[in-house]
């Protein structure tokens, strides 16, 4: 897998895979982690790549890290809600 583009204050980014292009969008979540959602999809991505959603999910976030590992440890100050607070 090899990132093609990419934007990481907006986390946008292209990658190719198996001879296919695509998009991913990043996003953190509540707790700060860090998710990666393609542009059409997992199902489109899976068929387009004959690759199960798991260990594409794993490779693309590996490829990410691996080129701008900086990324990975912004922290979001929002905080989720706890209903016990």
């Amino acid at each position: 897998m090899k990132l093609l583009e990419s934007d990481p204050y907006e986390l946008y980014f292209t990658l190719e895979h198996k001879g296919h292009k695509f998009k991913i969008k990043g996003s953190f979540t509540g707790d700060g982690r860090l998710i990666f959602d393609p542009e059409h999809g997992w199902n489109d991505l899976t068929a387009s790549t004959n690759q199960d959603t798991e260990s594409l999910y794993e490779e693309i976030d590996e490829t990410i890290y691996n080129a701008m590992p900086e990324i990975f440890e912004q922290i979001t100050t929002m905080r989720e809600h706890d209903p016990h607070e």
